[in-house]
């Protein structure tokens, strides 16, 4: 990948799960040259897209791209997201667009795995929303994000100058720094904990750990 978002090859793949408002971990949103490119490669190699748009109801971007599932006009693409993220992790509610019958293949599957959330909080999810609390909580979540992402970023400029963000990553929940290659950010990451500064050292997120740099 790159800073446009996902770099595709003609080697198909039956399933490709993405998350183009954000992906993860680097945070960078994928263009709509790619979004466009992904769309026809799906339906060139009859694959399946799963859209996990996890950070839908938390994307404070002032205009934010459409989803995937918008521009999907052959029902290749399976639309997750969650309502947990900018409400609690604990709430552990989520939801999903896509093809009936799929909806009824996945639902008899999750009773298998987890069961369902419990059946008060969906309830109580259910008036929140109607009630239109949650359009309001998205507005203060939205600016209090927006506010503490400033925050980090000109603290990151002033405190680690040599630390550069990806281009393409603007507004994500999270930065993914590339360091300078002398650094060793297994290290960084112990000395910033008893510092009380807690990071996610990238190699974690490599096969090859070498790769992360």
């Amino acid at each position: 990948m790159d800073e446009e978002g996902i770099v595709l090859n003609e080697r198909p793949c039956d399933y490709y799960y993405v998350t183009p408002g954000h992906q993860v971990p680097t945070g960078v949103t994928m263009s709509s040259a790619r979004r466009r490119q992904l769309l026809e490669h799906a339906a060139r190699h009859d694959a399946v897209i799963i859209e996990d748009d996890y950070d839908s109801e938390s994307n404070f971007t002032l205009n934010p791209l459409p989803a995937l599932k918008a521009s999907d006009r052959s029902g290749r693409v399976v639309y997750v997201s969650s309502l947990s993220k900018a409400l609690s992790p604990g709430l552990r509610l989520g939801f999903m667009v896509a093809d009936p019958d799929l909806i009824d293949e996945a639902r008899a599957l999750r009773r298998l795995v987890y069961r369902h959330p419990p059946t008060n909080i969906q309830y109580q999810m259910a008036h929140f929303l109607a009630q239109g609390h949650y359009e309001t909580h998205l507005r203060r979540y939205h600016y209090d994000s927006a506010q503490r992402w400033e925050r980090l970023h000109a603290a990151l400029q002033r405190y680690l100058p040599s630390c550069r963000a990806l281009a393409g990553s603007e507004h994500a929940n999270a930065f993914w720094l590339q360091t300078p290659a002398q650094i060793n950010t297994q290290q960084l990451t112990w000395r910033a904990a008893h510092a009380g500064v807690l990071i996610e050292p990238g190699a974690r997120h490599f096969l090859n750990a070498r790769a992360a740099g």
